[in-house]
């Protein structure tokens, strides 16, 4: 159960500074949670308390430009390897050297690029409904540089401004992956500015050298209904991960996180005991 738990802020990359909670709880093993693009720490909630029922201690944060966090205003501060620098930043600062790291979409993104360049900070790596690289941006070269070209010119001039507080997930139960709704109001909380200068991040977006320097024991989970990250993708991933087994969610989509918790915390605790 659960001893004590608080929320705040710790400083990232550059003094960018990072809203988390923190849930601590008996065993000596943490879990990091890291959301996907427009989301927010609060999606890990059905996760993070079933979890700490385990007696699990709990680390969650909002992504350098989304939640609570700061949104600096330049690209170069949405590489993928500077989020890897905040998420270091919190493992120092809480000095956690055994832990478990969960990431969704772009937070699987971030969580796999750490685990290479990084091969000794985690002991486990769970990977959900994310990718390598983006299929749509990736095989497509002109495709691609046109995306870049129109996500750079978003960036360089819309707004910071969005919604200051953390998103109602429950309200988005059971949508689908591409609901209105939903990415309407991941961008609001985001801001268009910090949501489309990771999207320009994330066109340019190639692991697959790095897959390779992942030595660590990894479980890719997948919805079968993902369309934004097919089956055939994880697949793949899990087949560049050498030390790797995959998971296959029936019926379930890319917002596994949201709407099917009960069998994603099945996968992820069947992982972490075997």
């Amino acid at each position: 159960m659960p001893t004590s738990s608080h929320q705040g802020y710790v400083t990232g990359y550059k003094g960018v500074k990072i809203f988390h909670s923190v849930t601590m709880a008996d065993r000596p093993e943490w879990i990091i949670f890291l959301h996907g693009l427009g989301g927010d720490l609060t999606a890990w909630q059905k996760e993070r308390a079933h979890f700490s029922k385990l007696g699990f201690s709990s680390i969650a944060f909002d992504q350098r430009g989304h939640g609570l966090s700061d949104r600096p205003t330049n690209f170069e501060d949405y590489r993928v390897e500077i989020f890897v620098k905040d998420l270091l930043s919190l493992v120092n600062h809480y000095h956690i050297s055994k832990f478990y790291l969960v990431g969704h979409c772009f937070g699987g993104m971030v969580s796999m690029t750490a685990a290479a360049m990084h091969p000794s900070l985690a002991q486990r790596l769970i990977l959900i409904d994310t990718s390598y690289k983006i299929p749509a941006f990736s095989e497509h070269r002109i495709e691609r540089t046109l995306l870049s070209h129109l996500f750079s010119f978003l960036g360089k001039n819309l707004s910071t401004k969005h919604i200051s507080k953390h998103a109602n997930f429950d309200k988005f139960f059971g949508t689908a992956d591409l609901d209105f709704n939903r990415v309407l109001s991941d961008i609001l909380h985001t801001s268009l500015k910090s949501y489309f200068m990771i999207m320009h991040e994330l066109t340019a977006f190639n692991a697959t050298e790095l897959l390779s320097l992942i030595k660590i024991p990894s479980l890719v989970v997948e919805g079968s209904k993902d369309s934004v990250f097919p089956p055939e993708v994880a697949l793949s991933l899990k087949n560049r991960i050498k030390n790797s087994e995959i998971d296959i969610v029936e019926q379930a989509n890319h917002i596994i996180v949201l709407n099917n918790p009960v069998d994603l915390n099945k996968s992820i605790e069947r992982f972490l005991f075997e």
